[in-house]
């Protein structure tokens, strides 16, 4: 696989990361109460924090032909 190809799928990677985030959150707040809530949320930051890393390191080695 080419180098461009690669950073497709680890994007993609970093996209479901952000699904899953978004669905965890909305089902945490909707759904669950008390420290279960907060355990999902903590799991849904994190989840985000990593997404938001692969994408930055994505975006900062740009070069691709």
């Amino acid at each position: 696989m080419t180098d461009g190809l690669i950073k497709m799928w680890i994007s993609f990677i970093a996209m479901g990361l952000m699904f899953f985030a978004v669905l965890g959150s909305v089902f945490a707040r909707k759904k669950l109460t008390g420290i279960l809530q907060k355990i999902v949320l903590g799991i849904v930051f994190v989840l985000i924090i990593i997404s938001f890393f692969i994408i930055f390191l994505l975006v900062i080695n740009v070069p691709t032909v």
